[in-house]
């Protein structure tokens, strides 16, 4: 056991190791599309891992399986992942997993979006909260564990995949699949810290296209207008959003998301978001296209859910509505019990490393461990680096707090040696 005063020191000591290895991370613009740069960003971390005492390789997902799963446009380069394993000699062992790709940098930024700067007791920079920034801590506590000679209570199986921001099938599905998620919990380090994330919605999206029958728009009376007739596909699928979105999960919302919401459960949801039709304003449109998600709680059954919304569009063709849909499954939701061993051990360590009580709950967005966990049946809880709002994930200026980055080093300390800080061996 260290005391609190030894591992301040020890973390003030390595804060320059921290922020140069989340430099380094940052440089590497693993930025997806395309995802060129993955192979570069494993490749420096693999001998990382190793002088930490793990046996670390890269892994790139087969060609045939890319291309059956994943293939889409605007995507190019080696599906690398890294996978780092280490024996502590421990009963019970944990997969720790966060993503190495990040979206693009886009507009608006006051800093270069791929070299870190720090400014403000904050580093900007595109992936530092999102994720890599749990990456430079993940490799800092390890580090720190190494130095002090502290006992590992887990064995440790590392999983840092690609291509999650762009899905259906991530370098952590892959893994899934392939059985090489082992331990007995999952810890995810991707999302913020102001939570403990135990559930989140599953998610399908959907395409349907309206056909109608194209003329000369100074005769619209010889056509059949697409765009007009999906108006009455609209209107089917509002009321069928309005009986959606009336359920709730019986999982309540994480607090930031409550505050944000409004809502005190999460519950499912069915957006349009997408509409495309007609050529040229003086043609009557023979099509349109319809677009959008629907994402549904934990409760609730994939193909109870399908077959809700594909009922809807056979009530309209037996209307007289020429139609025709796409679905494509997307990650399922996860769940975790609220008063399980693994998360009781979680909030436990993120509340003394943090100095407060961390609350848990569910999220409405997906994540590709609900696939994973699914395969696996490992208990999963998701607590990452970034606060919810002010490090603007996926936006310009993305940053994270210095401060929560060496909490979080503290924090996966204490959940690896087995128990946070004891007052009593304080100095």
């Amino acid at each position: 056991m260290i005391s609190e005063r030894e591992l301040e020191r020890v973390l003030r000591e390595r804060e320059s190791y921290l922020v140069e290895c989340l430099s380094e991370l940052v440089s590497i613009p693993t930025f997806v599309p395309p995802g060129e740069k993955y192979g570069e960003i494993v490749d420096a971390l693999v001998p990382k891992f190793e002088r930490l005492g793990f046996d670390a390789r890269r892994v790139d997902m087969p060609a045939e399986i890319y291309e059956e799963k994943q293939k889409q446009e605007g995507l190019s380069g080696e599906r690398a992942n890294l996978l780092a394993e280490k024996d502590c000699g421990a009963k019970e062992g944990i997969t720790i997993y966060t993503h190495l790709d990040v979206v693009p940098a886009g507009e608006g930024w006051d800093t270069p979006p791929f070299q870190a700067v720090v400014k403000n007791g904050r580093i900007y920079g595109r992936g530092t909260a999102d994720s890599k920034g749990a990456v430079a801590a993940l490799l800092t506590a390890l580090s720190i564990i190494q130095e002090l000679g502290l006992e590992c209570k887990y064995n440790l199986c590392v999983a840092l995949t690609t291509d999650e921001e762009i899905g259906p099938y991530s370098g952590l599905c892959y893994f899934a699949d392939e059985g090489l998620l082992r331990g007995d919990y999952f810890l995810c380090m991707d999302g913020e810290n102001e939570n403990i994330c135990i559930a989140a919605n599953g998610v399908f999206t959907w395409e349907i296209t309206v056909f109608g029958r194209s003329c000369h728009s100074s005769l619209p009376m010889l056509g059949e207008n697409a765009i007009e007739l999906a108006l009455k596909v609209i209107e089917r699928l509002r009321a069928l959003k309005e009986r959606v979105e009336a359920r709730t999960s019986a999982v309540k919302c994480v607090p930031s998301i409550a505050k944000m919401t409004n809502c005190e459960f999460i519950k499912p949801v069915l957006n349009i978001t997408m509409i495309e039709g007609g050529v040229k304003e003086n043609i009557i449109p023979g099509s349109c296209t319809l677009r959008g998600d629907r994402r549904y709680i934990p409760e609730e059954d994939l193909s109870d859910a399908e077959a809700e919304f594909i009922a809807v569009l056979k009530d309209l063709r037996k209307e007289g509505i020429n139609l025709a849909w796409k679905i494509k499954r997307g990650y399922p939701p996860m769940l975790t019990a609220q008063d399980s061993e693994w998360v009781l051990r979680v909030k436990r360590a993120a509340s003394a490393a943090f100095g407060c009580e961390k609350e848990v709950g569910g999220v409405q967005g997906s994540l590709d461990v609900g696939y994973a966990v699914q395969r696996t049946k490992q208990p999963v809880c998701a607590f990452g680096v970034g606060d919810a709002v002010e490090s603007n994930a996926h936006g310009p200026n993305e940053n994270v707090r210095l401060a929560d980055l060496r909490n979080y080093v503290k924090f996966l300390i204490f959940l690896l040696t087995g128990a946070p800080h004891d007052a009593s061996t304080a100095d």
